[in-house]
C-alpha cells in the first residue's frame, strides 16, 4: 500500500504521525483547525436548509 498522508482541509497541513486528530474521516492537525471546519460546515449546513425562497 502506498503511504499517502492526509492533508488538513483547513491550513492545508500534511498529516505528521501521531500527531492531530481525525473526525468524519479527516485529518486535523490541531483543535483550532478542527474548530474552523465545523463552524463553516455548520454555517453551509444553515444555509442549505434555508434555501434561497425562504422555504
Amino acid at each position: 500500500m502506498w503511504p499517502f498522508k492526509k492533508t488538513d482541509p483547513v491550513c492545508g497541513m500534511k498529516e505528521i504521525e501521531g500527531k492531530g486528530m481525525l473526525k468524519d474521516g479527516k485529518w486535523f492537525c490541531s483543535d483550532d483547525c478542527l474548530r474552523k471546519y465545523e463552524a463553516h460546515r455548520k454555517k453551509e449546513m444553515d444555509h442549505a436548509h434555508g434555501g434561497c425562497c425562504g422555504h
